[in-house]
C-alpha cells in the first residue's frame, strides 16, 4: 500500500518520517461507550475507527521494505470540559467512526450514558481527560552502507556463559565478556 509507495519513492539511504495516532488514543472515551452500549443496548457498538498498535506499525514498515525501522510512541493528555466538547472537536477534524459497518442511527440515550459515566468514572471538577497516542516512525531505504546483522554464530560470548541465576540473585553481578577467563 501506502508505506511501500513512499519505501519506493526513497533513494537509497533516505529516511521516512512518520507520526499517527495509535491504538490507545481515546482509550477513556472508548471504555466509556462500551460501558454505556452494554447499559444500554445489551452489546457494544464501534463508536471510531479502528487504530494500530505499535506493534502493528514495526511490522508494517518491515513488510514495505524499510530498514533499520524504529517505532517509538508518546501519550499526551489534553482537558476537556466534557465528552461533548471533545465529540464535537473529533468529529470537526473528521475522524468519528468511519467504519462501513457503523450504525446510520444514533442512540441519544447510549450517547448521554457514554457522558455521563466519562465524567463520573475519569472527570475531575475540571473536566476530563482525553489521551492520544502518537506512534512514530523511522524506516530507511535500504543501502549497503547501512549496518548488517552479524553472520550467526560469530558471537563472542554464548548465551550459555551468562550466569542465569543473577535473575534469582540480585546481588550477584553478570560476568565481564572483555575480561580474559581465568
Amino acid at each position: 500500500g501506502t508505506l511501500k509507495t513512499i519505501r519506493r519513492a526513497l533513494r537509497p539511504n533516505g529516511v521516512f518520517l512518520g507520526a499517527f495516532l495509535g491504538g490507545e488514543t481515546l482509550a477513556e472515551m472508548r471504555s466509556s461507550f462500551v460501558l454505556a452500549d452494554l447499559e444500554r443496548r445489551g452489546g457494544v457498538q464501534p463508536h471510531m475507527s479502528p487504530l494500530v498498535s505499535v506493534a502493528d506499525a514495526g511490522s508494517l514498515l518491515q513488510s514495505a521494505g524499510f530498514a533499520l525501522p524504529t517505532v517509538d510512541t508518546e501519550t499526551i493528555r489534553i482537558g476537556y470540559p466534557d465528552a461533548f466538547t471533545l465529540w464535537h472537536h473529533i468529529r470537526s477534524m473528521g475522524e468519528s467512526n468511519a467504519t462501513l459497518n457503523r450504525s446510520s442511527v444514533g442512540d441519544m440515550s447510549s450517547l448521554l450514558a457514554a457522558a455521563a459515566i466519562y465524567s463520573e468514572v475519569y472527570g475531575d471538577e475540571a473536566g476530563i481527560p482525553a489521551s492520544f497516542q502518537v506512534i512514530y516512525m523511522i524506516g530507511w531505504g535500504p543501502h549497503e552502507s547501512q549496518q548488517k546483522p552479524l553472520t550467526r554464530g560469530s558471537a563472542k560470548m554464548s548465551l550459555k556463559d551468562l550466569e542465569l541465576d543473577t535473575i534469582n540473585d540480585p546481588e550477584s553481578s553478570l560476568p565481564d565478556p572483555f575480561k580474559p577467563k581465568a
